[in-house]
């Protein structure tokens, strides 16, 4: 009878933690995605409040909340938003014990001096998630702009946007369009994934109406062809002219 009882305890006990390593498996990718998504401000840590709006925000990984919530005890989690909390506050609790099966993914952020609303709070250790090139603007403040400066702040919030940048790199990779520059290749893991993202529409063409398209409108390129590109400032040289430069 006792081994038995031994039996069903150590195959609970492994169930529990395969069921962790699942949900961690999920749940902290998710989580790292939206704190870099939500990252707008240099000087401002994302906080636990943001990263869960975020994470409700995005489909993909409200769907996989949702999938996860429905096997969790809802006693103990009155709703899918408790839940969706808890996960990142589990996120905070293995960086502070340091779970080395998470490192990688933790040297990717720093976390904040002091907790923000009594929680931990984070942002990208690189500015992978938010190149601003060439200006650093909020998109809030293109309303009141005169209309061709709006536009161009607009297009310039477009390279810089987490979703679109995201989607971008997606299809080209983090290597530059233009001439080839890998800074994961160069430097190391350190800079793996760093890059300027270049919107290729000229301003003429944007409109009110208009809606990015990241695969169509935008490339992957270095701060050095990203700069030669808008060395030119009433009419950028394209991706084109600036391989011709090269090969001179």
């Amino acid at each position: 009878m006792r081994t038995v009882r031994l039996h069903r305890q150590n195959r609970k006990s492994t169930m529990k933690k395969g069921k962790e390593k699942w949900e961690q498996a999920t749940a902290f990718p998710i989580i790292s995605d939206a704190i870099e998504r939500q990252y707008r401000d240099r000087d401002k840590f994302v906080s636990r409040r943001d990263i869960v709006q975020q994470l409700f925000r995005d489909a993909h990984s409200r769907q996989l909340i949702d999938v996860a919530y429905r096997n969790v005890d809802h006693n103990r989690f009155k709703s899918v938003e408790q839940y969706a909390g808890n996960m990142v506050d589990w996120f905070s609790q293995r960086w502070t014990v340091g779970d080395q099966k998470w490192l990688s993914l933790f040297k990717k952020f720093d976390r904040s001096e002091e907790k923000i609303d009594n929680c931990w709070a984070y942002k990208p250790s690189i500015p992978s998630s938010i190149n601003v090139f060439p200006d650093e603007i909020d998109v809030e403040e293109v309303q009141s702009l005169p209309e061709g400066a709006a536009f161009k702040r607009l297009v310039n919030a477009y390279e810089r946007n987490p979703l679109a940048r995201q989607q971008c790199i997606k299809k080209y990779g983090a290597e530059c369009y233009v001439c080839g520059f890998s800074f994961g290749a160069t430097y190391g893991a350190v800079m793996d994934g760093f890059i300027h993202v270049h919107h290729l529409r000229p301003l003429s063409e944007v409109g009110k109406e208009y809606k990015i398209n990241p695969i169509a409108d935008l490339r992957p390129v270095c701060p050095n062809c990203h700069a030669v590109i808008h060395h030119r400032v009433d009419q950028p040289y394209s991706i084109e002219d600036v391989r011709a430069l090269l090969r001179r």
